[in-house]
């Protein structure tokens, strides 16, 4: 049987902020529990640093979901208000969850980072970037 998902503050858990700058500023924004992915253990888990993009069709509209290339209901755009990264890690495998959304005075930890194909180079840096006008992402 499976355990129940908690977050902790050991080494192994994503740290999405390079450090914090105490300027950082977040939104609560709801996850629809539909988009996240169930993983072995039939769970569905939102890891700390997973990019979240606002649904805008569908019935999960107005919440959010990890960022998705190829999905066609708001997640597959990267734009400013309409994206966020999370802190800490969520379990949404019973139910949509409010959780916090950085979007602002961040400086993110690339490598730290779930992005859904966004690549972390290039022209998609170039717009992940642009999503975060006033964050930084650093290596």
């Amino acid at each position: 049987m499976a355990q129940p998902y908690t977050s902790s503050n050991t080494q192994d858990r994503p740290r999405p902020l390079k450090f914090h700058t105490g300027a950082e500023v977040a939104k609560s924004i709801v996850v629809y529990a539909s988009t996240v992915a169930l993983d072995d253990d039939t769970r569905r888990l939102v890891a700390g640093g997973t990019l979240l993009c606002k649904i805008t069709s569908g019935t999960g509209a107005d919440m959010y979901g990890p960022y998705l290339k190829t999905a066609s209901d708001g997640r597959e755009s990267l734009a400013v208000d309409v994206a966020a990264i999370t802190l800490v890690g969520h379990d949404v495998t019973l139910f949509d969850k409010a959780v916090e959304g950085l979007y602002s005075m961040c400086v993110f930890d690339k490598s730290e980072l779930t992005t859904g194909g966004v690549s972390l180079h290039g022209t998609s840096l170039t717009a992940l970037k642009a999503a975060f006008p006033q964050c930084t992402f650093d290596d």
